[in-house]
């Protein structure tokens, strides 16, 4: 899977792995574990863009599967 970013950024690999790469570029957040960040990431979509992602999951996996499909559906990234 490859996704770009409304500021242009692109992704590429499975959706842990682009979590984990988008995790790496969030300043001071590169720490967080996995269920931190996707926590992080919903709680600023609400903030900053006023979108609400429903975002669901156990694993790690899954938790990154739903963000990314969360981020797409409301159009804060898009599939390329």
């Amino acid at each position: 899977m490859k996704i770009k970013t409304r500021d242009d950024h692109v992704f590429q690999g499975t959706p842990l792995q682009m979590v984990c790469a988008m995790r790496s570029l969030a300043l001071g957040r590169e720490h967080l574990s996995v269920p931190s960040y996707v926590e992080w990431v919903v709680a600023n979509a609400l903030k900053f863009e006023r979108v609400a992602l429903d975002v669901a999951g156990e694993t790690d996996d899954e938790l990154a599967a739903s963000l990314v499909e969360a981020m797409i559906r409301a159009g804060l990234t898009y599939r390329v």
